[in-house]
């Protein structure tokens, strides 16, 4: 594990919630002189080691966040696709979970002056107003039957799922869905997925369309 290094810059640490807040302010405030946190940096073979080991809290209640930098809008933009270059495979099921494993946290920081995401309804963002369209027309998202529900949780999914180049299927969207919900509700979610379409299911369709032209 490399050393601590303040501020935070982009990359991997291990960091406690009081951690967190302390290099928060830190890096928010630099000349308020708060005194350094326990956060280790540490490198990305070191981090998703860790992670694979069950990303259980150390000794100082300390677990994974992965610190995401947004230096303009277009950063703000591809925040999933910077996670793909630390966590290449963060939309597989995490299989490494345990009793006692924490999520990854993932932490943006945008650099002064870069707004948020533009503001409106979720399901008029650019990347999920299709799939809005789609499932009102249809029932269904990328060609997967979905149950009212879990029509948010789904939507926003498969956008980051197609921006991944990832196929779509229940289980493909279930697997990605359950980084960040509890095994019981991720279980639950899936089940319903399956059991909407279940031909598609067994076929492993993907589900991927060409967008039409024009």
């Amino acid at each position: 594990m490399t050393g601590r290094i303040p501020p935070l810059e982009e990359g991997w640490y291990l960091m406690s919630t009081g951690d967190l807040e302390r290099e928060l302010r830190r890096w928010r405030e630099p000349d308020a002189a708060v005194p350094p946190s326990n956060a280790r940096r540490l490198e990305r073979a070191e981090a998703l080691a860790y992670r694979d080991a069950g990303n259980l809290p150390d000794e100082l209640g300390r677990t994974l966040r992965l610190v995401l930098v947004a230096d303009d809008a277009r950063d703000v933009a591809a925040l999933d696709d910077k996670r793909r270059r630390y966590e290449p495979d963060y939309h597989r099921p995490p299989t490494w979970r345990r009793a006692g494993s924490a999520p990854v946290n993932v932490v943006p920081l945008r650099a002064p002056g870069v707004g948020g995401p533009a503001a409106g309804p979720w399901w008029e963002q650019a990347d999920v107003a299709e799939l809005e369209s789609e499932w009102r027309r249809t029932g269904a998202v990328a060609g997967v039957a979905v149950p009212r529900e879990y029509r948010s949780f789904v939507l926003k999914t498969v956008a980051a799922l197609r921006a991944a180049g990832e196929p779509v299927t229940p289980d493909s969207i279930a697997d990605s869905i359950a980084r960040w919900l509890a095994p019981d509700d991720a279980a639950r979610i899936r089940a319903a997925l399956r059991a909407a379409d279940p031909a598609r299911t067994r076929a492993g369709w993907r589900g991927r369309r060409r967008a039409p032209d024009g």
